[in-house]
């Protein structure tokens, strides 16, 4: 019976950590029976749902992307660029371009093949199995770079269902040859593969980085781990319940349980450096930890306000993984933490933590100042917009194979302009237009070129429609052609200027025309970002503040506990322009997260000031377990620098570890010295 009551009783003792160990193994079932990740750029979009077809997404872009599709019955377009051991004029040259499309030309779900070798008219300018590079028209120059060692072989897909798989299949059979493959199913392949790595290796990166820290900070091992073990259980339950309930994991989800990984460790940190503090440390802690929790959590439920739904998914999961993590650290953190306490023989670090005295607040205030006054000129300079090659570091595959389409074919991107005739079909007098068209266009910087077969009049084209293939590519019927407007880098960086020009070309022309592609879908979601970062940002500034003036009930304290975050958010925008970063999807999230994560800080001097009314005190009290927590976001962050290929994250990482450092710093400076202003405080170090 002894023994029976010694078990009941060590049950009893941990019921919470047995119980969530329990959840855990049925999380894990869950999660590996559900998993499913997705990577396209329209994931961004308002009215985007997993699962559902992209012609529910009411946004133009998207909307003239599929009646074109559906119109020339593609599904996409690879590019494969060729390199050539030789110029392709050399006697011979073409014979290995030739085996290579025959090769390409024989893969499932190629419906067609299109490059310099079967192009309309090229017959005249190939001779001796070489190209005659001197007379080869303008118009070939999408197919043939001007050193004349790249060839490009566009392969056009069609195929039932997602085209990732059959791009990688492709890729991976092209291994051996001497091709860079480009497509923006490429791209979505490679940021899958990122992304499932990164799940793994960063929140690993991340544990044994913040282990590290807070271990030099509780002197405890036991402490370290069990701070570091419920986050991760938070985040695997979040990520189970996010599968349960059919979702997917985007771009942004992914990084769910790094986030957690990185803040959630702060609350039992918290509660542990307490213990020592305090006898009834659930009584004591858990009102700071829970505002904690809370305000940072708005910081991520401001993305509810946006219309893009991965931001307001993501911001719904951290929030919900933010609340498991309180709830956990309040019961199974008590149990184990006050454990840890029992068996610990040395007391956490207190850092030499301390008041550095109004003096050197004044001039950390003033610095600060100036340099918010330098961002009101930076500001204006940083760039809106994200690119395929944005997601990846320059070293990567991708922006290597991107690098080389623009420097020898002097194009980065490529659009459609599709003309339909309003009545009757092309006649002989359009092959003049199209003509027109076609050199008005390329006069501009933004345009590099344009792909349409010219030096065959339309009418015939049409007519040989049901004996050449690849003509497809090009007329959907007698009514219905479209042109691939080659961009320049330039021209994709001016989105709205090429869309200007081609509505000023075609002016003059009595035809019906769109224009679609990538490139549209992607100023669609950069446009969506620009909105949603301004509405998340004041949303979560205006929320922190209601809540940190409901609870400290005095709106001059409210006012200088959210005024180190106020500063962090301008200043970082300031580091945004000074490391010319563009506001795109990672950096958009950023405000929020430095918002949300920075509060934590002034809340717990906030509130142990309310005690002691003396500042000195405070900061000795709070200081170190927030310098702790500091360390580990910081050290947490910095790891999103370690390999991989994924810039976004590295973004992410720089400013996310440039704003707490810098809001670490303005709370243990700037706001003692702003309390310290109020009558009732006591500024004298006692």
């Amino acid at each position: 019976m002894n023994i029976l009551g010694k078990v009941l009783d060590i049950i009893y003792r941990y019921k919470f950590t047995i119980i969530s160990i329990l959840l855990l193994i049925l999380s894990i079932v869950t999660i590996l029976y559900n998993a499913k990740i997705e990577t396209r750029i329209e994931t961004f979009l308002p009215g985007y749902k997993p699962g559902r077809p992209m012609t529910e997404i009411d946004d133009p872009a998207v909307q003239n992307m599929v009646r074109m599709t559906m119109k020339f019955g593609d599904k996409s377009n690879i590019s494969i660029i060729y390199k050539s051991r030789e110029p392709l004029n050399t006697p011979g040259a073409i014979r290995n371009l030739k085996r290579l499309q025959e090769k390409i030309e024989k893969f499932n779900d190629v419906k067609t093949v299109i490059s310099i070798l079967n192009y309309p008219g090229s017959d005249a300018f190939i001779h001796n199995d070489a190209l005659d590079l001197k007379n080869l028209p303008e118009e070939f120059s999408s197919f043939v770079s001007k050193d004349g060692y790249y060839a490009m072989i566009l392969a056009v897909i069609s195929v039932d269902g997602q085209v990732e798989p059959v791009v990688r299949k492709i890729t991976n059979q092209l291994k051996k040859e001497d091709v860079i493959v480009l497509s923006e199913a490429s791209v979505n392949n490679k940021l899958f593969d990122e992304l499932k790595r990164s799940m793994f290796f960063y929140p690993i990166a991340m544990f044994i980085v913040i282990f590290l820290i807070f271990y030099y900070q509780t002197q405890s091992i036991r402490a370290t781990i069990v701070s570091l073990f419920i986050p991760i259980l938070s985040s695997l339950y979040t990520y189970a319940v996010h599968f349960f309930l059919g979702g997917v994991l985007n771009v942004l989800t992914s990084m769910i349980a790094s986030f957690l990984i990185i803040i959630g460790s702060a609350y039992p940190l918290h509660y542990y450096n307490a213990i020592f503090r305090s006898t009834d440390v659930r009584k004591h802690i858990s009102a700071p930890i829970f505002f904690s929790m809370f305000t940072t959590a708005v910081g991520f439920l401001s993305f509810i306000f946006v219309k893009i739904p991965a931001f307001r998914e993501f911001g719904i999961l951290v929030s919900i993984g933010l609340l498991l993590d309180f709830l956990l650290t309040i019961s199974v953190g008590d149990e184990l933490l006050g454990r840890a306490k029992r068996k610990s023989k040395k007391e956490p670090k207190t850092f030499g933590i301390k008041y550095v005295g109004n003096k050197v607040a004044m001039g950390i205030f003033s610095v600060t100042l100036f340099f918010i006054i330098l961002s009101i000129f930076f500001i204006p300079k940083i760039k809106v917009g994200l690119t395929s090659t944005d997601y990846f570091s320059k070293n990567s595959d991708i922006n290597i194979g991107y690098k080389l389409l623009e420097e020898k074919f002097s194009m980065k991107d490529s659009i459609y302009l599709v003309l339909e005739k309003k009545s009757g079909v092309f006649l002989p007098f359009d092959s003049k237009n199209i003509d027109e068209i076609i050199s008005k266009l390329v006069t501009y910087p933004q345009i590099s070129s344009v792909d349409f077969p010219r030096n065959v009049p339309i009418t015939a084209l049409i007519l040989a429609l049901r004996t050449q293939p690849l003509l497809k590519h090009y007329i959907a019927d007698g009514k219905t052609i479209r042109l691939s407007v080659n961009l320049t880098k330039k021209g994709s960086e001016e989105l709205d200027r090429v869309t200007q020009i081609i509505n000023e070309t075609l002016k003059g022309y009595s035809y019906d025309y769109y224009v679609c592609g990538s490139p549209y879908i992607w100023k669609a979601v950069n446009d969506n970002i620009l909105a949603s970062q301004i509405q998340s940002l004041f949303a979560a500034l205006l929320i922190v503040f209601i809540t940190i003036l409901i609870v400290f009930k005095n709106w001059s304290e409210a006012l200088k506990l959210v005024s180190p975050v106020v500063f962090a958010t301008i200043l970082n925008f300031f580091y945004m322009a000074a490391f010319n970063m563009k506001l795109e999807i990672s950096t958009a999230l950023t405000s929020s997260i430095i918002i949300g994560l920075a509060i934590d800080y002034s809340i717990h001097i906030g509130h142990d000031y309310v005690k002691t009314r003396n500042v000195f005190t405070s900061i000795k009290n709070v200081g170190p377990a927030i310098l702790g927590n500091a360390l580990g976001i910081v050290g947490g962050f910095l790891t999103l620098l370690i390999g991989g290929e994924l810039a976004m994250f590295k973004r992410i990482g720089v400013l996310v570890s440039l704003g707490i450092s810098t809001a670490t710093v303005l709370a243990l400076t700037i706001l003692p010295f702003l309390l310290s202003l109020t009558k009732s405080s006591k500024i004298k170090n006692t």
